[in-house]
């Protein structure tokens, strides 16, 4: 485990040899290289391999990202983030420090991104069981379908619970015990959110878990001919909670809108664009987008616009151009407001 205190560079000079996200082949990248020596010390980063804080982790050993802002007022919880297939934490570092300095703790997460779920799921008889025993089984490792290999060592439940107290164990000063109750992730003051399959089994823990907030970058992708399937309809924790975007130019978007509306978004609203508007968009809980990605419109490009480090735009200064969207997407109406006003003293 190697410990990094500081800010990332911003923009251009984010240095990242990623892909376009790919939901059904995609080899993610290792972390990149960071020079904390010539960064400020308000964000703080620790990069933790998984193997790290439990030897019987043996797959999908990326790092684990952590993030923790120490000048910004905690709002006491836990961000996780999830990344898409094939995918790791490093390539989406601009979300996650976004989220720190929300007050969030954060963490980036390392799990198996593989699976295929887009290409096994829809020949099966029942294409909704298999993408929910699919999401489950990566979820809490127990054996549901034959396409996948992941057991509870290797699952999320296993690697953010032994994370969280690695981190205890490592940082007891920086507060990260307020997220486990009696050993086990204390839901109801965690956030989750991923990118495509990480937004997906964000709301697979939403619908079985009662979580303090959501957050579907360019998800869910599950679909049965452009439709939703059935398991995404019912969860635990309320719509309100629910927030999306999504890139109107992206080969999944029929399904995800499929999936905002099978989650009962729509009463909170039509979608806002978010370069053509501002916060708090008029009370909705989900954005579309159509601006151009870094690289252009090339590939899967639209898909990681929303969220993926080498595809979100960036203005002239570095700065993600969905900044303040990531704002309202994890903390609402109230929160933005305020940010705003101190962004502006």
């Amino acid at each position: 485990m190697t410990r990094f205190s500081g800010k990332l560079a911003s923009g251009g000079a984010l240095m990242l040899l990623v892909l376009a996200c790919n939901p059904e082949q995609q080899v993610g990248p290792r972390s990149p290289d960071f020079d904390a020596a010539a960064a400020p010390a308000a964000l703080v980063l620790h990069i933790v391999a998984p193997q790290t804080t439990d030897p019987a982790i043996d797959k999908a050993l990326d790092n684990h990202y952590v993030w923790l802002d120490t000048t910004a007022k905690s709002n006491h919880k836990l961000f996780v983030f999830l990344p898409g297939t094939g995918q790791n934490p490093s390539i989406f570092q601009l979300v996650q420090q976004a989220a720190a300095r929300l007050g969030y703790h954060v963490i980036g997460l390392m799990y198996p991104t593989g699976g295929g779920l887009a290409k096994a799921c829809p020949t099966t008889p029942d294409p909704s069981a298999c993408y929910e025993d699919a999401r489950l089984e990566i979820i809490d490792g127990i054996d549901r379908v034959a396409f996948l290999d992941v057991n509870v060592a290797n699952s999320i439940d296993n690697r953010l619970t032994k994370l969280l107290q690695y981190l205890v164990r490592q940082y007891p000063d920086e507060g990260w015990d307020r997220f486990l109750l009696r050993d086990q992730p204390k839901w109801s003051q965690i956030a989750v959110g991923g990118h495509s399959q990480g937004g997906g089994n964000a709301a697979m823990i939403a619908k079985i878990r009662l979580v303090a907030r959501v957050v579907l970058f360019s998800s869910v992708t599950d679909s049965i001919h452009a439709e939703a399937p059935s398991w995404v309809s019912t969860h635990v924790t309320p719509a309100e909670r629910y927030y999306g975007i999504a890139h109107d130019r992206d080969g999944f978007y029929r399904p995800i809108r499929a999936g905002w509306d099978s989650l009962g978004l729509g009463v909170f609203g039509a979608p806002e664009m978010p370069e053509t508007s501002s916060p708090p968009y008029g009370g909705t809980h989900t954005l579309v987008t159509d601006l151009m990605p870094q690289g252009g419109f090339v590939g899967s490009n639209a898909h990681g616009a929303p969220s993926n480090d080498l595809n979100t735009p960036l203005g002239p200064d570095g700065t993600p151009v969905l900044l303040a969207a990531w704002r309202y997407l994890l903390t609402g109406r109230d929160e933005v407001e305020e940010i705003a006003e101190r962004d502006e003293k």
